[in-house]
């Protein structure tokens, strides 16, 4: 019964890991984003994710993973691209168009 129960305890899906992930990978999102409204440089903003994941990751966890470097990085661009996006987008529907 007790190699039963190690083994369910090694598959099973541990939540408080997981929540533990995305609180890390929000802070890191978040902080990245700051610093790309700050500098407007969508380079710098995007790598700058993947040392400040594994600066919280570490500090918190000790460990980190490299998929979840490049993850974080992902969303960073993730977000950038809607920035960029919705920046483009005129304010108002009923603007009229100088063409001049």
């Amino acid at each position: 019964m007790e190699l039963f129960n190690e083994l369910y305890y090694m598959n099973s899906f541990d939540f408080k890991f997981a929540r533990i992930i995305l609180e890390v990978l929000l802070v890191t999102s978040c902080i990245s984003t700051i610093i790309f409204i700050l500098t407007k440089n969508q380079y710098i903003s995007y790598l700058s994710s993947a040392p400040l994941y594994y600066i919280f990751s570490w500090i918190g966890h000790g460990f980190t993973h490299l998929i979840l470097l490049v993850l974080s990085m992902t969303i960073q661009a993730g977000i950038i691209l809607l920035i960029n996006r919705q920046s483009k987008k005129p304010l108002l529907l009923n603007e009229p168009k100088n063409n001049i």
